[in-house]
């Protein structure tokens, strides 16, 4: 089985929202078609951190169902984010905007979340989960009220901000737990539960989560760092494609972005793929 994979598309900043709800929709689409264009894997992970707009993330799966056979997905903190007042109001917290969008992919054929789920697939079992982090000692939760936008765009209803972060980070963990007699052949996660050895920067404990134990052939995760990378370790061969906001390109010559917010070029905006 080829497996394709992506995270942190942040598809809002290269198409950023517009009042014409037309263009913006044929625009996302497009993007969405340029870059599952060299695909060539019978299922599609994304490792979450889709869009700031939960309408745009639906064109998003409902374009890449169309070429595959199983889309798998699960959130990113960003996937979580009430960056307007209306979003409040829409879905009243940022659990609220990831059941609805829970609740509508549900209705494009081939796309399965996976939010503390399994799924077997062709004798192949896929496993994932947001996997969510807890920041630790002073520098940790320093970052994380002084410079994470987490804590700025996330709300739980009935939480503050540290005591929210503890709740959600407690759920996952509760929830991968059960995984422990389990034999996963993918899991997914958008929190990495180890170091990128190819990062340039230090571990933080507000971009990666510890986990008891480690037992997927494969781990799909984001990083946070916006990297492509793939080691192994113990056992497990972890991976990363992250697509990233369109200045993380700025280094890269072969990439242009034109007017209009639409990709002319690329160098490491594409799919990548593995087999099992």
């Amino acid at each position: 089985m080829k497996i394709d994979y992506v995270s942190d598309l942040h598809i809002n900043h290269w198409i950023p929202w517009n009042v014409n709800q037309i263009k913006w929709e044929k625009r996302t689409r497009e993007i969405v078609n340029r870059l599952i264009s060299n695909g060539n894997g019978e299922v599609l992970i994304i490792a979450g951190d889709f869009t700031e707009w939960n309408q745009q993330t639906l064109w998003v799966l409902d374009e890449a169902a169309k070429q595959y056979e199983k889309v798998y997905f699960t959130y990113g903190n960003h996937d979580l984010y009430l960056p307007s007042k209306n979003q409040k109001r829409k879905y009243s917290d940022s659990i609220g905007r990831l059941n609805d969008l829970i609740k509508k992919a549900a209705d494009i054929k081939n796309v399965t979340p996976l939010i503390k789920t399994t799924d077997t697939y062709k004798g192949k079992v896929f496993a994932g989960d947001v996997m969510w982090y807890l920041p630790k000692g002073i520098d940790g939760w320093n970052f994380f009220k002084g410079v994470s936008n987490d804590s700025n765009y996330i709300c739980i209803n009935g939480y503050n901000k540290v005591d929210g972060v503890r709740a959600m980070w407690k759920e996952s963990m509760d929830w991968y737990e059960t995984l422990e007699s389990s034999q996963v052949d993918v899991f997914v996660s958008h929190v990495p539960p180890v170091h990128n050895p190819y990062s340039p920067f230090e571990p933080n404990t507000c971009y990666m989560v510890e986990v008891p134990f480690v037992n997927a052939k494969h781990w799909i995760f984001c990083g946070h760092d916006h990297l492509q990378a793939e080691f192994d370790k113990e056992g497990t061969s972890f991976h990363m494609n992250c697509i990233g906001y369109p200045y993380d390109y700025d280094n890269y010559p072969s990439v242009n972005v034109i007017p209009g917010n639409e990709v002319d070029s690329y160098k490491t905006f594409e799919l990548k793929t593995f087999e099992i």
